[in-house]
């Protein structure tokens, strides 16, 4: 029925016949109340009117299970823009292009294709929904807008509708293995028409968006307390968290079940129910004030990247190295070192050695355990087995270099 790549795959939608009924039957019967109950989705559905079809509906990206929160809003047939990460296995490739005609996306990579998948679906009248952002919050906070974005929406001239999600993000962080129930909460915030949305800029469109979606899961839980109890409520923080905020210590940080401590001072912090910091010496309560700290201290050492520009700044080894060629991977390498300096990405082993300059990278995108880098038409990925090292490091250093604000 459908493509298996990414790469080949038809930019306009497909089928269209079995994804709308798939959408008004299995889902609406099946898989949505299955999916409500597992993780107590309490987004509310809509039912106003839309200032017109298609509309592009964008929503902030907190968690997996985001789509079950969305369909439960707007329960009609759209095409979803996703990641290729998720369809990378065969059996996730079968259930998920069984069920949903999305626009993949690989991160690290140009928006050129999204962007005219977008077009021709709006074209045959056809629903788009996405996030914004991109990729999923990493510290519990919605992430800028992608400055892309409206830019597309002013050219595509459709209607616009946002919808905001609430609680997701501790259902299970990015970072972590365990997942807890819920609950995730949503509604839609506004809609606007296409008329509106022509009289504004692409930047007025991308603030519009931000005001509507921003979410802080953390000043959320202060006000709340609600219960999200996973299994090891810490461990593999320290994807995210990479500086001790007591000896500022880089890449010392390990978790073990539910308390994260530093190996070079002793500095410990444990997480309870609700995701919050507690402890006898907290300089932080909660992941997103740590996380915005560590990145601030970056901003910091520019100056002196900028005076050394051949020192390393950041480096992990014993890392895999891959080459993506559509949904296959070929692994090039099974024990490199990978070194960041203020201009290149520097990728050395047994039968590897590559320099690439970061003003050449098409992108630079996190992964699961890993990056991916684009660069020269290709699309490599290096992934660690160490879960005490922050690979999310290496791309808030670059955005640094490269002068943007959206770390």
């Amino acid at each position: 029925m459908m493509q298996s790549s990414v790469d080949d795959r038809d930019l306009a939608p497909s089928n269209t016949w079995w994804y709308r009924f798939f959408m008004r039957v299995p889902v609406r019967y099946l898989i949505l109340p299955i999916g409500k109950r597992m993780f107590k989705i309490k987004t509310e559905r809509y039912k106003g009117e839309f200032p017109s079809r298609p509309f592009i509906m964008i929503f902030n990206h907190a968690t997996d299970y985001d789509f079950i929160g969305t369909i439960q809003i707007i329960p009609e047939y759209g095409r979803y823009i996703m990641s290729d990460e998720l369809i990378k296995k065969a059996w996730r490739r079968t259930i998920i292009m069984t069920a949903t005609n999305g626009i993949y996306r690989r991160k690290g990579e140009n928006a050129n294709r999204v962007v005219e998948a977008v077009k021709q679906t709006l074209d045959q009248g056809i629903n788009v929904y996405l996030a914004a952002e991109g990729e999923e919050s990493a510290n519990g906070v919605t992430a800028a807008i992608r400055k892309r974005t409206g830019q597309m929406i002013k050219d595509m001239g459709v209607s616009v509708v946002t919808c905001k999600l609430e609680g997701g993000y501790l259902i299970k962080p990015k970072w972590a293995d365990n997942k807890s129930k819920g609950p995730m909460f949503g509604r839609l915030v506004n809609t606007y028409s296409k008329e509106e949305l022509a009289k504004l800029t692409p930047d007025e469109i991308n603030d519009l968006i931000a005001k509507d979606l921003y979410f802080n899961v953390y000043d959320w839980q202060k006000e709340h307390h609600i219960p999200y109890d996973r299994k090891n409520r810490a461990e593999r923080m320290e994807k995210i968290l990479f500086r001790c905020p007591k000896c500022e210590s880089m890449c010392k940080l390990k978790s073990e079940k539910d308390d994260l401590f530093c190996t070079e001072c002793g500095y410990r912090v444990s997480v309870d129910e609700c995701g919050l910091f507690v402890g006898d010496d907290l300089r932080f309560d909660n992941l997103c004030d740590w996380d915005l700290w560590q990145k601030e201290c970056l901003k910091k050492e520019l100056p002196n990247w900028e005076a050394d520009p051949d020192m390393v700044i950041a480096s992990d080894h014993g890392c895999e190295l891959k080459k993506m060629n559509g949904n296959d991977t070929e692994i090039l390498d099974t024990d490199v070192t990978v070194e960041m300096t203020y201009n290149d990405i520097i990728i050395k082993g047994e039968h590897t050695d590559m320099r690439m300059p970061l003003k050449e990278l098409e992108g630079l995108a996190s992964v699961r355990n890993g990056i991916g880098v684009s660069y020269q038409g290709q699309y490599y990925k290096v992934i660690t087995a160490q879960y005490h090292t922050c690979m999310m490091r290496y791309r808030t250093i670059r955005r640094i270099i490269m002068g943007r604000t959206d770390l």
